[in-house]
């Protein structure tokens, strides 16, 4: 009597694994489907720009960049605007190097502090 108990206790056992076999499958295909779909050049550049979007430190990175072009347009532009006077060339190139490097110092004090 016991052998037979045990025989159908081992067929329900298979049977469960077989639907568990099929319920994973099915859950490990759909996985499938979602990587492929993610990995699609259009969904690749979809998240990278939405992680960009969302980055905590996004409008510190514009401003400094701004703050870049603008001093590097000024200092280059309207200071040494072609001039022929070397000490006007002197001094700009000096005015040029103080901004770059108090920029460079805000940002690096900026970055601490995030």
């Amino acid at each position: 009597m016991k052998t037979i108990d045990e025989r159908i206790e081992l067929k329900e056992k298979i049977a469960f694994l077989k639907q568990k076999q099929a319920a994973d499958f099915v859950i490990l295909k759909q996985q499938y489907y979602a990587t492929v779909a993610s990995l699609k050049p259009l969904n690749l550049i979809k998240s990278a720009a939405q992680e960009l979007i969302t980055s905590p430190n996004l409008k510190s990175n514009v401003l400094h960049a701004v703050l870049d072009l603008g001093t590097a347009y000024w200092t280059k532009n309207l200071i040494n605007a072609n001039t022929l006077h070397p000490v006007k060339r002197v001094l700009g190139k000096i005015i040029q190097f103080v901004f770059k490097n108090n920029i460079g110092i805000n940002r690096r004090k900026s970055s601490d502090i995030d």
